[in-house]
């Protein structure tokens, strides 16, 4: 078995799956020596949603990092958006091998429908209509257990200490724009950033500014001096 293997680990959002971080993961594995690994959170499967609990989204992300711990990486990358953040958090509260934790547009706030399907109409229905379709097609209990998940997940956030990037899309008409620096001011990490994505939809990491922001996690990821000369609040 090889020693201080290096993974990085990618997690989808609430109605989402696996295709979400397609862009995002090859981008990651062509420009860093890291296996990169994701997989469809249960009850989401190609737009046919199923009931699922936080529960069974939280074994299953522990799952997959007891997976990978088993086959000998030392070191882990965890990456989330939106719903896919609050469960990068709980893993970060946990593990020693996640070394680095990215927040994407991670929603630690109930989704509004109400309230979201007037933002979408604000918004445009052309760049949030496919979330709103979603949303109805889900069962009111799976909707209660995503906020059970963001209940408990923000409690999680105090026992994160490794090192934290925040990325928040400032066209965001998903996620309340100030639940970045409820992140920033609840994790206990001692290097932590918080950046501003101009222009950004809550669909960051397969969006219009997707080449951004997988640069931007690629050169965190990578760190080093390279990275201290990237550090922006806003790009």
């Amino acid at each position: 078995m090889k020693l201080f293997r290096k993974a990085i680990v990618i997690i989808h959002g609430f109605t989402g799956n696996l295709y979400d971080n397609e862009y995002l993961m090859n981008y990651l594995e062509d420009e860093l020596l890291f296996d990169v690994y994701a997989e469809t959170l249960p009850g989401h499967n190609k737009d046919r949603f199923s009931d699922a609990t936080a529960e069974d989204w939280k074994n299953s992300v522990d799952n997959l990092i007891n997976r990978l711990i088993n086959n000998g990486y030392s070191t882990i990358y965890v990456i989330g958006h939106s719903m896919g953040g609050v469960l990068a958090g709980y893993l970060a509260s946990r593990y020693k091998e996640v070394k680095k934790v990215v927040f994407i547009n991670a929603a630690y706030d109930y989704i509004n429908i109400k309230q979201n399907k007037e933002d979408i109409k604000e918004k445009s229905l052309s760049k949030y209509g496919h979330l709103w379709q979603k949303l109805i097609r889900i069962s009111p209990g799976m909707i209660n257990e995503f906020r059970k998940l963001v209940d408990e997940g923000k409690g999680f956030l105090k026992d994160v200490h490794c090192e934290a990037l925040i990325l928040r899309s400032m066209e965001d008409a998903i996620i309340p724009f100030e639940t970045g620096d409820f992140i920033y001011n609840s994790l206990s990490s001692n290097e932590k950033y918080l950046t501003n994505i101009k222009n950004a939809t809550h669909r960051l990491i397969s969006g219009d500014k997707k080449e951004i922001a997988s640069e931007y996690i690629r050169l965190f990821l990578k760190g080093g001096r390279k990275w201290k000369k990237s550090i922006k609040k806003e790009i």
